[in-house]
């Protein structure tokens, strides 16, 4: 089952929250605003349910939080391109120096977690498609992008991420979600803490 409501504005935009329900109760909660994962709630070995990805309850909180990336899809490169700069195919292509003034991190200024995705419902399969148009130039890569990220939360209790991508030109891709598990949930205690 999958539930559509308002998660906020974005530009003037309507920002959308899906939660995808399974038939064992699981629950995976998604947003249009950079294809992220915002909640998986799973049960514990007493069947009651706890949120175990770290994200936020707000749109605000996401548009305001620029460090950690919680449950965003980090591209066209994930992770970093040392001195922001590579060479393919003969051609040197200049990146966004965003971390440490020095080297490309996830793709620099303008990340894919920061835009508005297309989505698309398949609820024969449980699944929410996100698709983004990467233009020629966009983060200083090479080629036009045409991506698609498809959450699917399955009857055997699995979150599927799928990842497709075509380009106009040779290119670099290499995508990840970029999500943050507790797996004790978010309403308890690690263990080492103490109880003062």
């Amino acid at each position: 089952m999958i539930e559509i409501s308002d998660f906020g504005k974005f530009k003037n935009d309507d920002i959308k929250l899906f939660t995808i329900t399974n038939s064992n109760g699981l629950v995976a909660k998604l947003t249009n605003f950079g294809a992220v994962l915002v909640s998986l709630f799973v049960p514990d070995k007493n069947g009651n349910l706890d949120d175990v990805v770290l994200g936020f309850d707000s749109l605000d909180k996401y548009l305001t939080n620029d460090i950690c990336y919680f449950g965003s899809t980090v591209g066209r490169n994930s992770n970093r391109v040392k001195n922001a700069s590579f060479m393919l195919n003969d051609v040197i292509y200049n990146l966004d120096k965003n971390e440490r003034e020095k080297n490309n991190l996830h793709s620099g200024f303008n990340p894919y977690n920061k835009r508005i995705w297309n989505y698309s419902l398949d609820e024969s399969n449980n699944s929410v498609s996100f698709n983004l148009i990467s233009p020629d130039g966009d983060q200083g890569f090479p080629g036009e992008l045409n991506i698609t990220v498809k959450y699917t939360l399955t009857d055997d209790n699995e979150l599927r991420i799928n990842y497709q991508g075509k380009s106009t030109k040779d290119t670099i891709a290499n995508m990840t979600n970029h999500s943050y598990f507790n797996l004790s949930g978010h309403n308890r205690r690690n263990s080492y803490e103490s109880n003062s």
